[in-house]
Parts: structure tokens; C-alpha cells; sequence
């Protein structure tokens, strides 16, 4: 079944992206691809592009958009249930729950993952503002649940942005290893519990 972000996207645009990800999964860059190869396998006319977008950046960080669309408010939703049944456990939930969208989403997070080093300044640029709009989502969501009622606002964002480019560079890892996807959770949900509690300790002692 999709979702009604997905069913913004005209099918011609969602088959031009859906392709473009699976060309680029592997490790190849947006800037190496071709119009017809993207309109090749998407099986679609090549003059088909031009209806949906202007360039391969255009249709590159559409794709980008349309993955943030369904994982921002996937992930705010996760923290808000588990603040409310098992606030202890926030942390590991929002873990499980972005490395379960990153395995379903396989191929637009490899993408993502090249990109973010990537030749297109355009492309990288894409990449980062939709990872600062998690981590801001994410801030917000710790202020607004009152996890950490000891950090200043400045310091939860902070920690936050820290937490997100770890998360989505682990997702790497946790694609193409599956042997080790319970380590990587685990390390996941430490890295984070460990990032607050020490933020919490700097703050008492620059209180004292």
C-alpha cells in the first residue's frame, strides 16, 4: 500500500526516481548518470524526463525530499509513542525503528550516503539540510517530551545533529551487514544514552 506522500509524486516522476536510485545504489554518483540510461531503466520515453524534471539534480533531490517526507514524521511519531509507553527505551526504539526504514529504503539511502561526499554541490547540499531537519525534529522532540530537562536547548541540538550523522552513516553498515544489525543497534542506542548522560554530568559541574 503506498503512502499518501508517495502518491504526490505523478508515476512517471516516481519511476524516474525509483530508477535513478537503483542506478545509483551501488556507489555511483548522480553526476554519472545519463537521461536515457535513467529513462532506460525506468522503461519510460527519455522525453518523458523533461516532463517531470529539469535535470538529474532536480529529480535527485526530489528524491531526497520524498524520502524525508515519510521518514521525519515515521521517526516523531516512534518518539512520542515510546516517551508515552517507555520513556527508558526511547532511545533504542527511534534506533530500531530509523534502521528498519533504512533497510526498506535501501537503495535511496545508498544514494544518500554517496551523495553526501558527493561531486554535486547541489546534491550534497540536499543531503544535509533534510539530515538537519531530522536532528531538528529530533531537538525539538526531546524539548517538548522533557527527556532532558537538565540541557539547554543549544546543547540538545547539538547532541542531536551529532546523533543523526552518526545514525545515517551507520546505516551503511547496517544494510550490507546483517550479521551484525543487533551489535549495531546496540552500539547505536550507547552512543546516544552515552552523548546525553555526559552532556547531563558537563552541565552539573559547570553548575557547581
Amino acid at each position: 500500500m503506498q503512502s499518501a506522500s508517495e502518491l504526490e509524486l505523478a508515476p512517471g516522476k516516481r519511476k524516474l526516481i525509483e530508477a535513478a536510485l537503483r542506478l545509483t545504489a551501488g556507489g555511483r554518483s548522480f553526476a554519472s548518470l545519463g537521461l536515457r540510461e535513467v529513462a532506460r531503466e525506468a522503461r519510460l520515453n527519455p522525453n518523458t524526463f523533461y516532463r517531470h524534471s529539469q535535470t538529474l539534480d532536480d529529480l535527485a533531490r526530489e528524491a531526497v525530499e520524498s524520502v524525508s517526507r515519510r521518514l521525519r514524521p515515521m521517526l516523531r511519531c516512534e518518539r512520542w509513542l515510546a516517551a508515552h509507553d517507555e520513556p527508558h527505551r526511547v532511545p533504542r526504539r527511534a534506533c530500531v525503528a530509523f534502521f528498519a526504514f533504512a533497510l526498506e529504503n535501501r537503495e535511496a539511502f545508498l544514494s544518500a550516503l554517496a551523495e553526501y561526499h558527493g561531486t554535486s554541490p547541489a546534491l550534497r547540499g540536499a543531503v544535509r539540510v533534510h539530515l538537519n531537519e531530522v536532528s531538528a525534529e529530533m531537538a525539538e522532540d526531546v524539548v517538548r517530551l522533557n527527556l532532558m530537562p537538565g540541557l539547554p536547548r543549544e546543547t540538545v541540538e547539538e547532541i542531536c545533529t551529532q546523533i543523526v550523522l552518526q545514525l545515517f552513516h551507520l546505516s551503511h553498515e547496517f544494510i550490507g551487514n546483517v550479521a551484525q544489525r543487533e551489535l549495531l543497534i546496540d552500539y547505536a542506542e550507547r552512543f546516544i544514552v552515552r552523548l546525553f548522560t555526559g552532556a547531563v554530568f558537563l552541565a552539573q559541574h559547570e553548575a557547581q
